[in-house]
C-alpha cells in the first residue's frame, strides 16, 4: 500500500470515528429535546382533559424511561380518567415483571386498585392479600408498601402492612406513630392512644412532648378525650410514683380548658416533685388570660400557703396583684375600694421587697398608674416615679417606661413642657427603637393638643415608617387627620376645637370636652371630622364606664365609616368592649371574625385572630 492510499484510509477511518462520536453526543441531546417537547405536550393534553392524547404520549415516554415516576403516574391517571381499566391492568402486569427494585410494590398495589375501579372486588382483595402475605422482614419495603396503600386511600391495608411488619421484624413497638395516625384517620381512638401510650411507656420523659403534639387535635373530640382520660387515670393510679401520667392528665385538662382539674393535677405534681409552685404559677397565669379570676386567685393562694420560703412565693403574690390590676383596668367590675385595696397591696409588697427586686419595677409603674388615673392623684404618681428613677440599680428600660409615665402624668397635671421634656429624654435614650418611637409619638400628640399642627405632622410623618406597626398606624391616622383639616382649602378651626376636646378628654374633663365636640358640627357643618368625633365620644363614654354608649359610637363608626382609616380600630375596640366589659362572648367572637375577614391587612388582625381563637375554645399557650 502506497503512502497516498494509507493516508486516504486513515482519513476515512478518522472521519467515521468522528461521525460516530458526534452521533453519540448529538443524538441523545436531540432525543432529550424531543422528550421535552412530548412531555410538555402531554402535560398540556392532561391539563385540558384530552386524556386519550395524553395517555398515548405518556405511554411513549414511559417506554423510553420506565422508571420515571412522573410519566407513570400521569399515564395511569390518564387511563383511569378514560376508564380504560383493561389497558391499565395489562400494562401494570408488564411493569411488575420489569420492576428493578424488589422493595417497590407500588405497581402490584396499583393493579389491585385498578381491579377495584373495574368492579373486580374479589381480584382486588386477592391481590392485596397476596402483597401482605409476601412482605419480607425489610423495614424499607414495609414503609414503601404502607405508603403506596395510603396513596390509594387503602388505610386498612396500610395498617395490615405495618402490623405484619411488626411480626416480621419482631419489634412490637415498630411503626407506632404511623399506626397511630392511621387509627386516627379511621377514628379508632382506642387503638390510636394505645400506640401513643406504648411510645410514652418506652421513653416517658423524651417522648412526652412529641406525643402531646400528635394528640393535640384528637383530644378536641369528646369521644377521644374520654378514652384518653380513662387510659391516663388508670396508668396514674397503677403507677403513683410515675409523674409522667399525672403530668399528661394536667396537659389533657388544659387542652379541654378544664382548669380546675388541671389545678388538682398540677398541685399533686408540685407536692410530689417539690416544685415550689412553678407549675401552679404557670397555670394561674393561663387561667387569668381566660378571665377565670376566682380560680386563678385560688391557685396563687395555694402557692402562697406553702410559705415565704417557697421558690415561687413572690411570683404568686405578684400574680394576685396582677389579677386585681386586670379586674380594674380590663373590666367594669371594680369599685373605688378595689382601687384603694390594690394600692395598699402594691405598697405592702414594695415595702417588703423593695423596688429593684425582680419585677418590682413594673409594680411601681402600676402603682403610679392607679394613683394618677384611678385615684385622680397625678402629683402623687409623679413624686413616686421621680423617687423610683433616682434610686440605684434601676434598669434602663424601666427608667424609660417611668419617664414615659412621668410625661403622661405631667400632662394630666397641666405641666405641658415638663411632659415634652420627659418624652424627648426617652426618645434620645432609645433613638430608632420602638421605645423611642413611642416617646416621639406621645410628644407629637402633645404638640397636636397645643395646636402646633405643623410640628406635630412633621414628627408623625417620620413615625409612619416605624417598625412598630401600631405606632406607624396611629401616626398615619393622626397625620392624615391633620392633613385633611389644614392647608389652603380648609380652615384649622374645627381641628383646633377637636384637639382641645382631645386634650380635655385626656385630662378626664369630659363635660368640657363634649362642649367642644358639640360645637364642631354646629359651627362648621360638612367638615371631615365626623368619624373622629364619634371615636372620641366613644372614648369619653368608655372612661365614664358607660360601656353600652361607647359600643354604640364604635358601631356607628365601623358601619357608617367602615372604609375609612378608623374602621378597623372601631371594630376592634367594639369587640374588646363586648368581650371584657359587656361580657357578651358570642358577640365579641363575631366582631373579631368580622375584623379578620374585612380588614385582612389591619395591624389588629393578629390580635383579633388570637382572641377569636380563645373565645372559640382553642388553648393559646
Amino acid at each position: 500500500m502506497d503512502m497516498s492510499q494509507y493516508r486516504f484510509n486513515f482519513m476515512r477511518y478518522f472521519s467515521l470515528l468522528f461521525l460516530a462520536f458526534a452521533l453519540m453526543v448529538v443524538m441523545p441531546g436531540k432525543l432529550m429535546a424531543q422528550n421535552n417537547i412530548e412531555e410538555t405536550l402531554a402535560a398540556q393534553y392532561y391539563q385540558t382533559g384530552e386524556f386519550a392524547k395524553s395517555a398515548a404520549l405518556y405511554k411513549k415516554l414511559l417506554d423510553n424511561s420506565p422508571d420515571n415516576a412522573l410519566y407513570y403516574d400521569s399515564y395511569l391517571n390518564s387511563l383511569i380518567n378514560l376508564k380504560d381499566y383493561k389497558t391499565a391492568e395489562k400494562d401494570l402486569k408488564k411493569l411488575t415483571k420489569k420492576r428493578n427494585n424488589s422493595n417497590e410494590l407500588k405497581y402490584e398495589i396499583d393493579l389491585g386498585y385498578i381491579y377495584g375501579l373495574d368492579s373486580m372486588q374479589k381480584e382486588k382483595v386477592a391481590q392485596y392479600d397476596k402483597i401482605i402475605t409476601g412482605l419480607r422482614a425489610d423495614e424499607e419495603q414495609i414503609q414503601n408498601t404502607a405508603a403506596a396503600f395510603i396513596h390509594r386511600d387503602q388505610q386498612d391495608y396500610a395498617i395490615k402492612a405495618y402490623e405484619k411488619g411488626r411480626k416480621l421484624l419482631r419489634k412490637e413497638d415498630a411503626f407506632g406513630v404511623e399506626l397511630a395516625e392511621l387509627y386516627s384517620k379511621n377514628e379508632d381512638y382506642q387503638r390510636m392512644f394505645e400506640e401513643y401510650m406504648q411510645i410514652l411507656d418506652k421513653d416517658p420523659f423524651q417522648a412526652q412532648e412529641i406525643v402531646q403534639n400528635y394528640m393535640q387535635e384528637a383530644v378536641t373530640n369528646d369521644k377521644a378525650y374520654e378514652i384518653l382520660k380513662k387510659m391516663l387515670l388508670k396508668r396514674a393510679q397503677a403507677q403513683p410514683d410515675n409523674m409522667v401520667y399525672t403530668n399528661m392528665l394536667r396537659w389533657l385538662f388544659i387542652q379541654r380548658k378544664d382548669f380546675y382539674s388541671a389545678y388538682i393535677q398540677a398541685k399533686a405534681i408540685d407536692k410530689r416533685m417539690h416544685g415550689g409552685g412553678q407549675l401552679l404559677v404557670e397555670l394561674a397565669q393561663m387561667v387569668t388570660q381566660y378571665r377565670d379570676f376566682d380560680l386563678a386567685q385560688k391557685i396563687y393562694q395555694s402557692v402562697i400557703d406553702q410559705g415565704q420560703d417557697a421558690p415561687f412565693y413572690i411570683p404568686a403574690r405578684q400574680g394576685l396583684l396582677d389579677i386585681s390590676y386586670t379586674k380594674i383596668t380590663q373590666s367594669a367590675n371594680y369599685s373605688d375600694s378595689d382601687v384603694t385595696s390594690l394600692i395598699s397591696g402594691y405598697k405592702s409588697f414594695l415595702a417588703s421587697y423593695g423596688t429593684v427586686h425582680g419585677e418590682s419595677g413594673e409594680l411601681v409603674l402600676k402603682l403610679a398608674e392607679m394613683e394618677a388615673l384611678y385615684k385622680k392623684q397625678p402629683d402623687t404618681a409623679i413624686a413616686l416615679l421621680k423617687s423610683y428613677i433616682a434610686g440605684e440599680g434601676v434598669q434602663k428600660m424601666l427608667i424609660a417606661k417611668a419617664k414615659l409615665a412621668l410625661g403622661d402624668y405631667s400632662l394630666l397635671s397641666g405641666a405641658t413642657w415638663d411632659a415634652s421634656l420627659y418624652y424627648s429624654q426617652v426618645e434620645k435614650m432609645y433613638e430608632d427603637e420602638p421605645m423611642g418611637h413611642e416617646a416621639k409619638f406621645r410628644n407629637a400628640k402633645l404638640f397636636f393638643y397645643t395646636g402646633d399642627f405643623v410640628f406635630a405632622k412633621s414628627e408623625l410623618d417620620v413615625l409612619k415608617s416605624s417598625t412598630q406597626e401600631l405606632i406607624a398606624n396611629d401616626a398615619m391616622q393622626l397625620s392624615l387627620e391633620i392633613e385633611e383639616n389644614t392647608g389652603l382649602d380648609s380652615t384649622e378651626k374645627p381641628l383646633q376645637l377637636f384637639a382641645n376636646a382631645d386634650f380635655l378628654t385626656y385630662k378626664n374633663q369630659f363635660d368640657k370636652a363634649e362642649v367642644y365636640l358639640d360645637s364642631i358640627n354646629s359651627k362648621y357643618p360638612g367638615n371631615s371630622l365626623d368619624d373622629d368625633v364619634l371615636m372620641m365620644r366613644a372614648e369619653i363614654a368608655f372612661k365614664k364606664r358607660d360601656y353600652k354608649d361607647a359600643f354604640g359610637f364604635y358601631q356607628k363608626v365601623y358601619t357608617t365609616y367602615g372604609t375609612d382609616v378608623l374602621g378597623d380600630v372601631a371594630l376592634f375596640k367594639a369587640a374588646e368592649l363586648q368581650e371584657r366589659y359587656l361580657n357578651d362572648a358570642p358577640m365579641a367572637k363575631s366582631l373579631y371574625e368580622k375584623l379578620i375577614l374585612t380588614y385582612k391587612g389591619s395591624v389588629y388582625a393578629v390580635e383579633a385572630r388570637n382572641r377569636y381563637r380563645r373565645l372559640r375554645g382553642d388553648v393559646i399557650n
